[in-house]
């Protein structure tokens, strides 16, 4: 079983103008082909591997072809839901 870590670093908005650093930690256990990513809190935000259309793959696409014909456009509803 092989894994290994790594941490990122990247700037997150604070109050009052300030810029908070902050570190997304990544696990990548390569006997199983599958990625966690953790916030700095230890709070696992999503996980992905190999097996078919996972959340890794959607944010890269996400990311990178706005266009793509998978991304569906967000209802009103969904927009109350999810952003308020």
């Amino acid at each position: 079983m092989s894994s290994q870590y790594r941490k990122i670093k990247y700037e997150e908005e604070g109050s009052y103008g300030t810029t908070l650093e902050r570190h997304l930690y990544i696990w990548s256990h390569d006997t199983a082909d599958a990625v966690h990513v953790h916030d700095d809190k230890g709070n696992k935000l999503f996980s992905f591997s190999e097996t078919g259309f996972d959340m890794g793959q959607a944010l890269a696409v996400a990311f990178t072809n706005w266009k793509d014909e998978r991304l569906e456009r967000v209802t009103q509803e969904e927009i109350e839901k999810i952003f308020k």
